[in-house]
């Protein structure tokens, strides 16, 4: 049976104004300065998007704080939205091939596997600190 998709205006546009805050950010993040291969700005993006949103995921996941449609608004508005709007694949991406057009293979390939590594790590340590702040990473519930 084929599942029927619904937009919900209201989603649409929790999303939309997430999507606005994390554009925002993002772009004030850009005139952050480069250092060689590394284009700190999207790099910084991408590392804060990961922690974020890896850390929002764990909190929702193991909160009893908030619940039903409120969590859907600040799963989508937040996650979706704002982590969204400030991670950037298309400029990573876009980065690295300029960076291979001006014969630099070195430089994009330590500026690829630096930005996964560490994105990564920051992702574990965004689910540490979610569950933490959720109350699941105290021991206080049963083995996960």
């Amino acid at each position: 049976m084929a599942r029927l998709h619904i937009i919900r205006l209201n989603l649409v546009c929790v999303v939309f104004l997430g999507g606005c805050v994390g554009t925002a950010l993002r772009y004030s993040l850009s005139g952050l300065a480069d250092l060689g291969p590394f284009h700190v700005g999207t790099f910084a993006a991408n590392m804060i998007a990961c922690f974020a949103y890896a850390a929002l995921s764990a909190w929702l996941g193991g909160t009893g704080r908030i619940a039903g449609r409120a969590k859907e608004y600040v799963n989508r508005g937040f996650g979706m939205g704002m982590c969204g709007g400030l991670s950037t694949m298309s400029t990573l991406a876009l980065e690295e091939f300029m960076l291979l057009r001006g014969g630099d293979a070195a430089g994009c390939a330590l500026y690829c596997i630096v930005t996964f590594a560490v994105g990564c790590v920051l992702a574990y340590a965004g689910v540490l600190a979610g569950l933490r702040l959720a109350g699941a990473g105290n021991g206080k519930e049963s083995n996960r």
